[in-house]
């Protein structure tokens, strides 16, 4: 009986033109944007440097080289250049500034950064200069000194400043969890337009009891939900990439958002009502997947959020090799919210139940 209300449940869910469109062309989008993102980090600073005229060949070869930057033509250029955005820093040195440093007095060079530029770029841009001028030997031009800058990070470093992560690579934990929303979405109508509409009441007229058509939605929610992320995982060659720990993430995360289904159609009236809702929890279910994309601009309070340690592990797992041990404990924590939203969905629901 159980077996027969599930068949029911995806063949309605794939009838509800809506739901399927949706679902076809998520897979397809999330596909597409994860392949036409960057395959590989860029980790470079694109800097434009301006040498007065008299400074000369050798010596502006060398700090093009040392200072990694393109000589532009003019101070006029540089600024221009900077200003649009076609390279992400800009300096300019005079004749003076070079005799000071080869003098070792004490200097302030004003560096130019791009508009847009983040707090931490900043910073990061005045501590590559500061530390490659500092090492400059400039009356020593036959003894290149190279400067190396290591940041020591103890266990993974997911802020990708040792190790940089290609943005793509960053993204999928995201793309995983819009594919997710869309299930949820598609879960919580479902159950929702069979309790308003009476079809609920209606099979609990027969054998069929209460708890077994809960375990049908269940089953169904998190099977269903569990493909299609397997399915976008296999696209994107990530599958094989610990895939206990992936599959067993994916399977728990199917629970928490078929959980949260439950629990928005417990409140839910009819489609609409279910979109309302559902667009207020994925909001915030979908933050911490942009926290791993811009690890540097969020708060502490993101891990809060239940998605948090889907994500976290998903992140863990697919690009820095996590163990077990290493996300037992968000693989614990993300079980346990997933059964309290299912359990206080069932609660609510069964209530109207008449």
């Amino acid at each position: 009986m159980m077996w027969a209300l599930i068949e029911k449940d995806v063949k309605l869910f794939f009838r509800n033109q809506f739901l399927a469109v949706i679902t076809l062309l998520g897979l397809t989008a999330f596909t597409a944007m994860y392949y036409l993102m960057p395959s590989k980090p860029d980790d470079s600073l694109p800097a434009a440097l301006y040498l007065q005229p008299d400074v000369g060949a050798e010596m502006r070869a060398f700090l093009s080289d040392a200072l990694d930057a393109d000589l532009m033509e003019s101070e006029e250029q540089m600024l221009q250049v900077v200003q649009a955005g076609d390279y992400k820093v800009g300096l300019s040195l005079t004749q003076a500034m070079l005799d000071a440093m080869a003098a070792g007095e004490e200097l302030t060079i004003p560096v130019y950064s791009a508009p847009g530029a983040t707090p931490d770029l900043k910073q990061a841009i005045l501590d590559i200069f500061t530390a490659g001028l500092n090492n400059l030997h400039i009356s020593s031009l036959k003894k290149q000194i190279n400067v190396e800058d290591r940041v020591i990070v103890l266990g993974p470093d997911l802020m990708g400043i040792g190790e940089p992560i290609a943005l793509r690579d960053r993204m999928l934990p995201l793309l995983l969890m819009m594919v997710f929303s869309i299930e949820l979405i598609g879960l919580a109508n479902l159950i929702s337009e069979e309790v308003t509409r009476g079809t609920a009441n209606a099979l609990l007229v027969t054998p069929l009891k209460t708890g077994q058509f809960f375990r049908a939605k269940m089953v169904m929610g998190i099977g269903l939900a569990f493909v299609e992320v397997c399915l976008l995982a296999a696209v994107t060659g990530k599958l094989m990439i610990s895939p206990a720990i992936l599959v067993a993430t994916l399977l728990i995360g199917s629970l928490l958002v078929s959980g949260i289904a439950f629990f928005i159609a417990a409140f839910a009236r009819g489609l609409m009502s279910v979109m309302a809702w559902s667009m207020l929890f994925l909001l915030i279910l979908l933050l911490p997947g942009l926290a791993v994309m811009f690890p540097s601009m969020t708060s502490g309070w993101i891990c809060m959020i239940p998605s948090h340690f889907l994500v976290d592990t998903l992140h863990r797992a697919l690009n820095y090799g996590a163990s077990w041990n290493d996300v037992a404990a968000n693989l614990a924590v993300l079980l346990a919210s997933g059964l309290a939203f299912l359990a206080a969905g069932i609660l609510l629901l069964r209530r109207r139940f008449r």
